[in-house]
Formats: structure tokens, sequence, C-alpha cells
């Protein structure tokens, strides 16, 4: 369908431009003033994948585009992922304006306009005219993988077919801040045990290349054998101080090479499957991963979403590959005809406490209350597991780097205590 850029008034006798789509000008102009616009003037405009009017550059492969009024944006607006916060903002004011009952076409056409990230609402302005186009709301988003997860778009699709798009939209707005939240939570948990580490390394290469060496020289003139703990010392302050560009290369090497590895397939998995078991960390992830897994399932069933669907994209938004196959895994069970508790009893990752709680529930028919209990119980469960963590790193780094920093004063203070030996005998 052909696209007019218009120039019109408003009632109160404001500029408007913006974008109108009609079979042709006449039904264009028709169109604008049911929205009581006064047509100034009207051209027909080619617009690319990205919604943005022809005659603009596309440079860098698509990284950079700038369009024809001169606006520049970087990257496709199919790569584009809005932040958390502003997509939990585009929930809330969507499900209150089409509440109070404002047409999904001008509630878009409007928070297009208002978002502090032009790309994004470029995303938006594309999604109004998906509607315009006859388009469901879910099918538009739905261009937008990376800014709307599979999770989003069923949702909004459970929404549309049962008709309580807006109440939907709220239970997904508690999902993404309950979401967010436990990651925010994860990420400040993990952020203070690598801070304390990295200011630990840059202590230690200290020692090693400021003052050990100073050591070294005043042991080389006293001409004595130095013990051996001592010798291992300097030859690490010799290696660390002459061949630093090599040491910094080859940690920077095994460094790509582990995110490459954990790149591919196997790598991957590998590593989803190992950061389960890890000693701590692992404990906190279970719980995290089974609260986000009830959370999600009662929220998607809730809006009317079938189980078997249900649990797919439960396992396509784990973020786990090793999460992901075990649901997988309970989902072609679900398929065969067993109830959901069955598959998940065999797995050592739901406590018997929540396979009996799922139980409980698909025998009441209210599997969906029964999951947001288990999840609400977990939300619990995850706080007190991160501080319990922090509680446990904690010590063991003050105590790890504590024992480094002494084994290298004590490989320092050994030949002197020898040669004070030696000097009081």
């Amino acid at each position: 369908m052909p696209n007019f850029k218009y120039k019109a008034k408003d009632q109160a006798g404001k500029i408007l431009t913006g974008m109108v789509s009609g079979p042709n000008e006449g039904m264009a102009k028709t169109l604008l003033s049911r929205k009581r616009l006064r047509v100034i003037s009207l051209k027909e405009v080619t617009l690319d994948e990205n919604g943005d009017e022809g005659g603009g550059l596309v440079l860098f492969g698509g990284k950079v585009r700038i369009d024809g009024q001169g606006n520049v944006t970087f990257g496709s607006l199919q790569t584009f992922k809005a932040p958390v916060k502003d997509l939990i903002i585009l929930t809330k004011q969507v499900a209150t304006m089409v509440s109070s009952g404002l047409p999904l076409n001008q509630s878009f056409d409007i928070l297009s306009r208002q978002q502090r990230i032009p790309q994004f609402g470029k995303v938006l302005s594309a999604i109004k005219k998906g509607i315009e186009d006859g388009n469901t709301l879910s099918a538009s988003m739905a261009r937008f993988p990376e800014t709307f997860d599979t999770l989003y778009i069923s949702m909004i699709r459970a929404g549309e077919k049962s008709g309580k798009l807006p109440e939907i939209m709220m239970k997904l707005l508690t999902y993404i801040e309950k979401s967010a939240k436990i990651k925010q939570q994860v990420s400040a948990a993990m952020r203070y045990p690598l801070i304390i580490l990295a200011v630990a390394s840059i202590v230690v290469a200290g020692l090693l290349i400021f003052v050990v060496p100073t050591f070294a020289s005043q042991f080389a003139d006293s001409g004595k054998e130095l013990p051996f703990l001592t010798k291992i010392v300097v030859g690490m302050s010799d290696i660390l101080g002459q061949y630093y560009l090599y040491v910094i290369g080859v940690v920077g090497l095994v460094l790509v090479a582990g995110s490459k590895y954990v790149e591919t397939p196997d790598g991957r998995r590998n590593f989803d499957a190992y950061i389960l078991k890890a000693p701590i960390i692992g404990e906190v992830l279970k719980k995290i991963a089974v609260g986000r897994f009830t959370s999600t399932m009662s929220s998607m069933l809730s809006a009317g979403v079938p189980l078997l669907e249900a649990l797919q994209i439960c396992a396509a938004s784990s973020g786990n590959l090793a999460i992901e196959s075990l649901l997988m895994d309970c989902r072609s069970k679900v398929e065969k005809g067993l109830q959901l508790s069955q598959p998940i009893s065999e797995h050592p990752m739901f406590p018997k406490m929540v396979v009996s709680m799922i139980q409980v529930g698909e025998q009441s028919g209210k599997l969906d209350d029964m999951l947001m209990k288990i999840a609400m119980f977990y939300e619990e469960e995850v706080d007190e597991a991160i501080k319990g963590m922090l509680a446990m790193i904690e010590p063991i780094m003050i105590v790890g780097i504590g024992a480094i920093i002494g084994v290298i004063v004590i490989a320092m203070y050994l030949p002197i205590m020898d040669l004070g030996n030696t000097v009081g005998g």
C-alpha cells in the first residue's frame, strides 16, 4: 500500500507532520480528515524496511543509516534491543491507553514521538504502520524479535485472542519487572567479587613487579643460597617484570579463546551445564531458574497460552542450554500424554516441594495459581540465596587474597631470617 508524507493542521492550529498509508492520495486525505486534520501538503514516498523515507543512505552494510530527513541511526531496527526500563514503561503505557479505549494505532503514534531513543521511536512507528495495514499487534511486534522476545509476543497474541489485552499486558509487566529485578540482583552480587578480584590482582602484580625486585637485588648481593619458596616468587617476579607484555598477551588470548569456545553450541552447552554445578553460585542459579520457570509458566497459562506452547517458550527464554534441553524433554513427555509433574519429578533441579505443589495444581485445575505461589516463594528464596552467596564469597576471597600476599611476604623474609640465624650462630 502506498505511503504518503503529510503536513497538516490540527484543530488547535498546530502544524503536524507524519506518514499515512492508503490505496491512493484521495483516501489518504480522507483518513487524515477523519483524524480532524486539515491537509496542507501530501506527497507519496517510498519507505525502506525500517520505515524510513527513501532517498537516504545505507552505509557499512546497514550499520549506519541516514534517512530522507537527515536523521542518523545505527544498525537495523530488526536488531535493535530496547533497554528493559524503556520496555517496562512502554508496556505500562500501552496497557493504560488500550484500557481507556484509545485505538492501538493512535497509542503507538503518540508513544513513538515520546521515546528518548530515536530507534525505539522508529520501531513503534513501524508497529503503528503495521497495525494500520491490517496486521495484529502481535504480528507487527514480531517483526522486531530483538525488542520483543517470543514470550512477549505469545502473551500479546493470547491477549488479542481472549479480548483481554490490557489485563494480559499488566501480567506481562509484572513478569518483566520481576525478571529485571533478579538480573539486577545477580549482576550486583557478581560485581562485588569481581571488583575485589581485580584490585587483588593489581596489588599482587604491584608487589611482584616493584617490591620483590628490591629484595631480590639485596639477596643477590649477599651471595647466599635462597630458600625454595623465595626462588619461586623471585622467578615469577622476573617473568612478570621482563615479559609482562607477553603475559598480558597470553592472558588475553586465553580469554578470547574461552569466549569464542563458549559461543559455539558445544561450548555453550558445556559451560551452561557446568555453571549449574559450580560451588556456591550453582545453587543460586538453580533457584533462579526454578523461580523464572514457574513465573513464566504461570503468566502464560493464565493468559490462555496452551501448555505445550508455554513449555516451548519457557525453554527458549531460559537463557541456559542445559535448562532448555531439560524443559524440551519435559515438553516431549507431556506431548505424549503425561502430566507436567511427572517429567519434572525426574530432574533433580526441581525440589520435591515444587513437584508436589504442581501436582496439587494439576488435580485442582488451578495450575497457573499454584505456579504463581511457587514463583512468589522462590522470589524470597532467591533474595536469601544471593545474600548467602555474598556472605560465603567475601570471606573466601579475603582469606585467599591474604594467603597469596602472605606467601609473598614470607618468601621475602625467609632469606633475612636465615641470614639472622647465621649471624647469631
